[in-house]
């Protein structure tokens, strides 16, 4: 059964990402599958303009936790964040897995849009007042299918240093993280078929989850904005 603490785990990865992320380590089996074939490869994401783009993503949301007193407002901060950020577009259809062959474009836009907002909802309430001093980039690595993973170090308030790898793509020629790994989690793995395992097996009995746990959601409103 779908329950909240389950996804709560889900959407708690998720949110680091707002502090800085992304990656599964080794290779895209999928996509060097597909060049190996002769399909069509990703666009290559320069790992300057990856870099440029983590450090600006780790600078707003710095920003957002020193400076942002007021709780409404704190959460529309952090749900542009993560809206400019993550590609939620791909990462809802990964989590769907074997039910995102048969999905309906009407049943994607949807499920995409309840999943963004309770993935920042949680995240927001877990860790919304999460204290950062600072965060540094670290190594930057090209991968075999044009993505590119950079290292991050997050200092926090009273605790010990959060390392956090971000996988940054070319999404319609702009930067999107389309996975991240923190501590050894991947966002992608962690989410990848979760849905389908946790005994729901209908895009629309997922749809319907959903919107039962997106009832009080705070970001639904900037989420249905920025996703029209």
């Amino acid at each position: 059964m779908l329950t909240r603490r389950f996804l709560a785990r889900c959407a708690a990865s998720a949110f680091v990402l707002a502090l800085s992320a992304a990656a599964v380590p080794g290779l895209d089996h999928a996509a060097m599958a597909q060049t190996k074939r002769g399909g069509p490869s990703k666009p290559a994401m320069p790992p300057d303009t990856a870099k440029k783009f983590i450090t600006d993503m780790g600078n707003k949301t710095v920003a957002v936790l020193s400076q942002q007193a007021d709780g409404q407002a704190r959460t529309s901060a952090f749900t542009s964040i993560m809206l400019e950020a993550i590609d939620f577009d791909a990462l809802a259809m990964q989590t769907l897995g074997k039910m995102a062959r048969t999905v309906t474009p009407n049943d994607r836009k949807e499920f995409t849009e309840l999943f963004a907002a309770y993935v920042i909802d949680v995240a927001v309430q877990r860790f919304g007042s999460t204290k950062v001093d600072s965060f540094s980039i670290g190594e930057i690595k090209p991968q075999p299918n044009g993505d590119v993973k950079v290292n991050t170090a997050i200092d926090r308030a009273g605790d010990k240093p959060l390392t956090v790898d971000w996988r940054v793509r070319s999404v319609n020629g702009k930067p999107k993280v389309n996975d991240m790994e923190v501590e050894g989690f991947s966002l992608r793995t962690h989410y990848t078929g979760e849905f389908e395992r946790a005994g729901v097996s209908t895009v629309g009995g997922l749809i319907n989850k959903l919107k039962d746990l997106n009832q009080n959601s705070a970001s639904w409103p900037v989420v249905q904005q920025a996703m029209r």
